[in-house]
């Protein structure tokens, strides 16, 4: 499975990501499961992407995101995460999930203002959030 290198540029440069996830990372969290890479493009240049995988037969998850700064406020993360919805509905999914910090207030609002409601905190206190399809 080749991981598209835009997506590890974009993990490089936003400033929020303290751990740079690597390629053999991402490899590990989806091999083995339905999954999407998702890169969305302003004009023609990488912006943002998505990755997403299958917690189970009915759950699609949104493992982890991101917009560069510069392309910010420009509905690129709605666009990501309309994408992800429109890929699970397609696969037959009926859930989606996604996981935020409480510092990511813009994340925060963009999910909520896209239906999702939150469900609790993981182990390492993370906002999980759910949406039914």
């Amino acid at each position: 499975m080749k991981i598209k290198k835009s997506i590890i540029q974009i993990i490089t440069i936003l400033p929020e990501f303290t751990h740079k996830t690597t390629e053999q990372e991402i490899r590990e969290r989806i091999e083995g499961k339905d999954n999407d890479l998702i890169i969305i493009h302003d004009e023609d240049k990488p912006a943002g992407f998505l990755i997403a995988y299958n917690l189970d037969e009915k759950v699609y998850y949104n493992w982890i995101m991101g917009v560069l700064p510069e392309s910010r406020k420009k509905g690129f993360g709605k666009k990501l995460i309309e994408q992800f919805e429109f890929s699970a509905r397609e696969k037959g999914y009926t859930t989606v999930q996604v996981k935020t910090m409480g510092k990511f207030k813009a994340m925060q609002h963009l999910l909520t203002n896209l239906k999702y409601e939150k469900i609790g905190l993981d182990d390492k206190v993370k906002i999980i959030l759910r949406k039914n399809l």
